[in-house]
């Protein structure tokens, strides 16, 4: 057990100097500092990543036939649709609104 956390240690401290190496490396090539190559990449994941939400909420409103989180949820609690039907959408769109505005603020403290 001790030498199995050794050795995921170690891969990690491996793979974050082989991480910080390639930065140098790409910036050099680039010609940008290092500093705003990480933070072009992380802007760039972070654009990515609210793109993949944003769908998959869309996917889920549009299941419902809703435009918000709000209106999905005065639908149930209207009973047009079925708590229990619907109550794994309803709890996974509310990660999801939850997970878009953290990605947003950290958009916005990057910007």
């Amino acid at each position: 057990m001790r030498f199995e956390s050794l050795n995921k240690i170690e891969t990690a401290i491996k793979n974050k100097t082989n991480a910080i190496a390639e930065i140098k490396e790409i910036s050099g090539e680039l010609g940008v500092s290092e500093e705003e190559l990480i933070r072009k990449g992380v802007k760039t994941y972070l654009e990515m990543e609210l793109r993949k939400v944003r769908a998959e909420i869309h996917s889920m409103l549009s299941k419902y036939n809703v435009k918000s989180f709000d209106e999905l949820d005065e639908k149930i609690s209207n009973g047009k649709l079925s708590e229990t039907d619907t109550f794994e959408d309803f709890t996974r769109l509310d990660y999801l609104e939850a997970t878009r505005e953290k990605i947003e603020k950290l958009l916005g403290a990057i910007s």
